[in-house]
């Protein structure tokens, strides 16, 4: 069988053209991988985390306190009282807002009879008023803590005494726990 000599033209042609495009290809290819390489900057990904370290000093949980009935409290208030010193630090390398909240699971006191404050640690009152029966109330909201700042809270609660006879209220119980949650805050 005889090849016409423009089959093998042809054939050389699609030849030279297919070894043209790969080297484009290639040389594409190289080229875009230099460029991408280039243009990283030396810290490469940077990670940034943010950590929430709480320490209850005198536990999370409410069990029980012993309370007598007091007309009011102060920061240096520690009879007849819950008392927990409890602190709240931004760990890691992002800072990071908190919110505190008091979660009553069980009050058998009347309504509006426990009272709550909480304070700073230099004795700011920060927030104050009544514990619910059951539920969560919330102590402070959108604290701004920088990273690797602390700050340290007091709460107290204590059993409001009134005019009227409130005997029946001394074997009532009160439990719960102190929650703090955070959101990130990326400068």
């Amino acid at each position: 069988m005889m090849v016409n000599g423009n089959t093998k033209k042809k054939e050389l042609f699609y030849t030279i053209v297919l070894i043209l495009t790969l080297v484009a290809m290639i040389v594409g290819a190289t080229f875009a991988y230099f460029k991408l390489v280039g243009s990283q900057k030396e810290e490469g990904t940077v990670l940034y985390t943010g950590t929430l370290k709480i320490n209850y000093i005198n536990g999370t949980e409410i069990e029980n306190p012993e309370l007598l009935p007091l007309e009011s409290v102060n920061y240096n208030t520690h009879d007849n009282v819950y008392r927990n010193n409890f602190a709240i630090e931004s760990i890691g390398t992002l800072d990071q807002t908190i919110s505190v909240d008091l979660e009553v699971t069980r009050n058998d006191f009347t309504e509006n009879t426990l009272k709550y404050t909480l304070y700073s640690s230099q004795g700011k009152e920060l927030a104050s008023g009544n514990v619910p029966k059951s539920g969560s109330v919330n102590l402070a909201n959108n604290v701004y803590l920088n990273q690797g700042e602390k700050a340290t809270y007091t709460l107290i609660i204590w059993w409001k005494t009134t005019e009227n006879d409130q005997t029946f209220e001394v074997s009532n119980v009160i439990t719960g726990k102190i929650n703090a949650e955070a959101k990130q805050i990326r400068r």
